[in-house]
């Protein structure tokens, strides 16, 4: 009991601990799940021959030097284009986000004032409901009203609410690639998780009593091998997904394309969330900074359309990734089914867009836990059992026969 009590003690403490700390923490949280996805290698290279220290030494320079290399192509361009996005919001007074809203608002206001006095009867008829909204009822002045109106939730959308959004966002992966100790310590802390797995796992196993350590050893590395496919495609998913985006939005024309398909890569793993927010930012993109050359380098459509087929085309992209791509490179790593996925995406959701990422694993790996102790209470299976005693065993072998003379 008092064993029982100590080591729940000292859990509780490590965890109230890591809560604590958990900013400082995310660093080495990137390098440990970077490790997670060069492990396999690491053993692949164990099996045949190569020492551990070797074979880490090997896959870590090939990841580092892939790294490097789609920085120095993607990071100066992703740079310069959000931080022109993010000058081009901060220019409320005169800046090209100000002349575009005048356009569309000017847009409205010709088009409510030839269509309105068309429709006189109609407004005639509704002029009470137009009252309780505080709108005149006289057909010049209803237009001229819903043009005031017009501009002042476009700007209220545009400059205040998008605009904020946006910043805050960018100015956050901005932030990310501006600290410099997270460029020493992420790889560092990858490195030496890499060195320090089996150490890890058996310093893991050594809180866990004697006689379970067999069964949550199995029990561990299967849920192990279950984060392994799932992270490693989503990964994949979603790195195959930017450089699909990013080159679909160069050839369509939209503004900025290395900004949209990165972005396109980060917002993909998050569920039913991610898709929107992809189409939604390449329309918008398309729409303020106008597009950056013909569709496809054909046709000259104008911009309200050429934004129409930038999102249409997004959402086909999405799509076949959605039924086509990424089942196959998750390969059913989760094995959950549909409507379980999405009860835990929607209970993930409570605690953000981490809770949304990682809520299929994590039910995935409840769901196993709780199969286990159900079949253990059924008596099906010996998980977590108790070894049988050796002198139990001995006296129930049969003595083995005198020999003969």
């Amino acid at each position: 009991m008092w064993r029982v009590l100590g080591w729940a003690v000292v859990v509780s403490t490590a965890l109230v601990f890591l809560y604590f700390v958990r900013s400082s923490l995310v660093p080495f949280l990137i390098g440990g799940i970077i490790a997670l996805l060069l492990n396999p290698f690491v053993e692949a290279l164990c099996r045949r021959g190569y020492a551990r220290g070797r074979a880490i030494l090997n896959v870590f320079l090939a990841f580092l030097l892939l790294a490097i290399g789609l920085s120095l192509m993607l990071a100066p361009a992703f740079y310069a284009q959000a931080q022109e996005i993010i000058q081009t919001f901060n220019q409320k007074g005169n800046g090209d986000i100000t002349k575009v809203i005048n356009r569309w608002v000017q847009d409205a206001q010709t088009y409510l004032e030839q269509e309105i006095p068309k429709r006189r009867e109609l407004v005639e008829r509704n002029a009470e409901l137009l009252k309780r909204l505080g709108l005149p009822t006289e057909p010049d002045a209803l237009a001229r009203a819903l043009t005031t109106r017009v501009q002042r939730r476009a700007n209220e959308l545009v400059l205040d609410n998008a605009a904020r959004y946006i910043n805050s966002f960018l100015n956050t992966l901005l932030g990310i690639l501006s600290k410099a100790i997270w460029i020493i310590l992420i790889p560092m802390s990858a490195y030496f998780f890499l060195l320090d797995m089996p150490g890890l796992q058996k310093s893991f196993l050594f809180m866990v009593p004697p006689a379970q350590r067999a069964a949550v050893r199995q029990l561990m590395s299967e849920i192990g091998a279950l984060f392994f496919r799932y992270i490693r495609g989503i990964v994949t998913a979603s790195l195959t997904y930017g450089a699909v985006s990013m080159l679909f939005y160069w050839l369509v024309g939209a503004p900025n394309p290395v900004l949209l398909g990165v972005l396109a890569a980060i917002l993909y793993p998050i569920p039913y969330l991610g898709a929107f927010l992809i189409a939604l930012s390449s329309f918008v993109f398309t729409l303020i900074f106008g597009p950056a050359h013909p569709l496809f380098f054909i046709v000259s459509p104008s911009t309200v359309w050429h934004a129409i087929a930038v999102v249409a085309g997004a959402m086909v992209v999405n799509t076949l990734f959605d039924l086509i791509i990424t089942p196959r490179l998750l390969g059913g790593a989760v094995g959950l089914r549909p409507l379980g996925a999405l009860i835990a995406i929607v209970v993930g959701s409570n605690w953000g867009i981490w809770g949304m990422l990682l809520a299929v694993p994590v039910a995935t790996t409840l769901k196993i836990i709780i199969e286990r102790l159900l079949h253990f209470f059924y008596g099906e299976a010996d998980f977590l059992e108790l070894p049988e005693a050796p002198e139990a065993t001995a006296a129930n072998q049969e003595p083995a026969p005198a020999a003969s003379d």
